[in-house]
């Protein structure tokens, strides 16, 4: 099954670049790593796939719908870390948890203690967010956006800030969900952590899509994702010139 469908979307600010003519597709239980350098298009990419911005032109299909119709119902089943973590800093890790939850038809109140616990934040569970390092948020996060059970998560630098602990206890998550069948869009800077997550790779430059392959492919040919990186950025530049 298809869960996302991107087709020629574009997106253009006044001084930069977005996304241009992008297009490609992710099935349940694939995970499509976007690479690229900061102002590649990869956080532009998921705000139009979450609707936080209104893509110039293109198509995008989430789940079989279309975000322009039925975004609310594309949002009840997806699980979403863009950014900034949206937290709540003056409510303890429980209670975002509970407030978030309410967003989603039949929130079970009593996953929230397995999920804490999933994130290794249960001994936390009380504590204030506002005293949290920048990890501890990106796990507390990272809990929120598996809140739905979700088809889709479209996760934008998930890692950042957390620990060499922080970063296995990811690592397991997102392979969980993924032989649960969820599809993952998920950006990072690290590409060896990508070989170890996704199933297929894009690598995107100032907002072009330069190429798509499946991980198994890159290392077979290229030996490492950052040396497939490094060789289609560099064979696009000298198209290019």
């Amino acid at each position: 099954m298809t869960v996302v469908r991107i087709e020629n979307l574009t997106k253009k600010y006044a001084n930069r670049r977005g996304v241009d003519n992008l297009s490609f597709e992710v099935r349940a239980g694939e995970v499509l790593g976007l690479l690229g350098p900061n102002g590649s298009g990869k956080t532009t990419a998921m705000k139009a796939m979450t609707g936080l911005i209104r893509p110039d032109s293109g198509r995008i299909e989430l789940l079989g719908m279309d975000p322009a119709e039925r975004l609310p119902a594309i949002l009840e089943r997806t699980g979403c870390m863009i950014e900034t973590p949206g937290l709540y800093p003056y409510l303890t890790a429980e209670r975002n948890l509970r407030l978030t939850g309410r967003f989603y038809p039949g929130f079970d109140t009593g996953t929230v203690e397995d999920l804490l616990d999933r994130v290794g934040l249960l001994p936390y569970r009380r504590e204030k967010v506002r005293r949290f390092s920048v990890g501890m948020k990106q796990r507390l996060a990272l809990a929120c956006a598996l809140l739905p059970r979700p088809d889709l998560l479209v996760l934008d630098e998930p890692t950042n800030g957390m620990d060499i602990e922080g970063t296995a206890m990811f690592r397991e998550l997102l392979l969980q969900e993924r032989a649960r069948g969820c599809a993952v869009v998920l950006s990072s800077h690290l590409a060896h952590e990508m070989e170890q997550l996704c199933t297929h790779a894009a690598v995107l430059r100032e907002g072009v899509l330069v190429d798509r392959a499946s991980v198994s492919e890159a290392l077979d040919r290229y030996g490492s994702l950052e040396q497939y990186y490094l060789s289609v950025t560099q064979e696009n530049g000298r198209n290019a010139g």
